[in-house]
């Protein structure tokens, strides 16, 4: 017996547990960002830490250990009233790529400032945080000066894979030359005006991304205000200073990327089996003899985004094919009634999409292309066509053409006899459900749960007091120092001077010997005069 104490108590030395108090501050109605931390944040307090999360998403049902801060809900201030909300799909293009996030984010460190939550956190002066948890790679940059007003390390959670910026800033260099940008529909075999242009927009960020920060830095200054914020580092530096970045993206839905130990990946923490449907479809996808087709744009895109003459093209394909097509259209789109002739479409505002894909009958996936569906689509092994419309989606829509486990039509090119074709040939060449079941697998294949390796490394974070250690050195280094360019122009002022060198070696002595034999020449005609 004495023995068996003695084993207890030295393993719970070695591996002693604790309780943190965790501060996760994401204020902004985005509901699919926040979504998938939740599961983290929820596991932490079940593992006996005290969180507490500040968002506009609370918990229907109380968790232990977990306290919510309700922040109201501004999506009308951030993208206007439902009437005259912007539609990103027509702002969608070149330049909304390269400056229109960072336009966007010009006004939300004031309209954050605002919220009296946060509020009661830059005035709260007795609460201690062991860790503070934001996401700072989306218009929120700003909420990296709790981790400063609270002295306590920051971790932050990123919606999508790493940008040239985030990448800059957490010294997590992308090479140009295989890694494409997200924002573009690249994979990491470019042409070489491809990588040209990858080029452009992988250096772009790094300069323009700095000045739009150098503006946060003002903003932050001028709406977070605390005491002691007088004292605030710069806002670069303390986003190069985060202890580590949880990025919700997954290799087996992405290109090989290099990352140092500060970037762990949690994208597909949610998925898991998925739950009984409900009788009515339930029933439909066990007695469709030709299977089921499930489209959807998403929880943030509806159909009524794109051209109408595009949105008759889905309906009318959707309602000429043999299969029952499953179709998440809004309930104020204004073909709804011709939707609803066509007999073989089951319309509805939402449906349990894990659950669709997840039925055996399910034989194609058409999607926008957003991550998570793009993730859902591969672990539940369903062949996939994307419709891509803004942002990464075109990215994560290549990759699902570049993979072979799907197709892609661009938005511009939809049409009755492009879209009819492409699933018709996704349904009859068995290599699309091949290829997507052998995703999957490796989607599955890991050596411990998404979950626990997350939930590891935050406690990494807290064990080790911010674990430093993990901060690459690269992210102490000026732009032109991380890229060698101050390297590779010392070593060509070198060889240019060596060539120059070598070339009076060359010419000074031919000169020379040249001006000989013209002497030499001259003495001989006098001598002979």
């Amino acid at each position: 017996m004495k023995i068996i104490y003695l084993l207890v108590f030295l393993s719970s030395a070695i591996n002693p547990t604790f309780s943190a108090n965790i501060l996760c501050i994401l204020p902004l109605p985005l509901y699919s960002h926040t979504s998938n931390y939740l599961p983290i944040f929820k596991e932490l307090a079940a593992r006996g830490h005290n969180v507490t999360v500040v968002s506009p998403f609370p918990q229907k049902t109380p968790v232990p250990n977990l306290t919510d801060i309700v922040v109201p809900d501004v999506t009308d201030k951030m993208i206007g009233p439902p009437d005259k909300r912007l539609n990103f799909v027509e702002l969608d293009g070149i330049i909304f790529d390269l400056v229109g996030l960072w336009i966007f984010a010009s006004g939300t460190p004031q309209l954050i400032s605002e919220l009296e939550p946060i509020q009661n956190l830059m005035k709260d002066q007795h609460s201690k945080y062991d860790l503070v948890i934001v996401e700072t790679w989306f218009v929120q940059e700003v909420l990296v000066a709790f981790g400063h007003k609270f002295n306590a390390p920051v971790i932050n959670v990123a919606a999508t894979s790493i940008n040239p910026l985030a990448a800059y800033l957490t010294g997590n260099l992308l090479p140009a030359s295989y890694v494409p940008v997200p924002k573009l529909p690249y994979s990491d075999h470019m042409s070489f005006t491809q990588r040209l242009w990858n080029a452009f927009c992988t250096f772009w960020d790094i300069p323009m991304g700095t000045l739009h920060l150098m503006y946060q830095d003002y903003l932050m200054r001028k709406y977070i205000k605390y005491p002691g914020s007088e004292n605030l580092p710069p806002l670069i530096d303390m986003l190069r200073n985060t202890s580590l970045t949880l990025m919700d993206s997954n290799f087996a839905v992405n290109y090989p990327t290099p990352y140092h130990k500060n970037i762990v990946e949690f994208g597909g923490i949610k998925l898991k089996k998925a739950p009984k449907l409900p009788a009515d479809i339930q029933k439909i996808m066990d007695n469709e003899k030709e299977g089921v087709i499930y489209f959807t744009f998403g929880s943030h895109l509806n159909v009524s985004n794109i051209d109408p003459e595009k949105q008759k093209v889905l309906i009318n394909v959707f309602g000429k094919l043999k299969h029952k097509v499953f179709m998440k259209l809004e309930s104020t789109n204004p073909f709804l009634d011709l939707a609803k002739s066509k007999k073989n479409l089951l319309i509805q505002t939402w449906f349990p999409q894990p659950s669709i894909l997840a039925h055996p009958n399910c034989k194609l996936f058409i999607t926008h292309g957003g991550l998570h569906g793009v993730m859902e689509g591969v672990y539940h092994a369903v062949p996939m066509l994307a419709i891509p419309l803004i942002a990464d989606q075109k990215f994560n829509a290549k990759f699902i053409e570049n993979s072979g486990i799907g197709e892609v039509i661009q938005l511009k090119d939809l049409n009755e006899a492009n879209l009819l074709n492409s699933i018709d040939r996704i349904l009859k060449n068995p290599s699309y459900r091949e290829r997507v079941k052998e995703r999957s697998v490796i989607f599955k294949d890991t050596p411990i749960s998404i979950m626990d390796n997350a939930i590891y490394w935050i406690e990494y974070v807290i064990r080790h007091k911010g674990a430093p250690h993990l901060r690459p050195a690269v992210v102490d280094l000026y732009w032109y120092q991380s890229l060698m360019i101050d390297v590779i122009l010392f070593y060509a002022i070198i060889l240019i001077t060596i060539l120059y060198v070598m070339k009076l070696i060359i010419i000074i002595p031919c000169k020379l010997l040249k001006y000989l034999f013209k002497r030499k020449d001259k003495n001989q005609k006098k001598k002979k005069e």
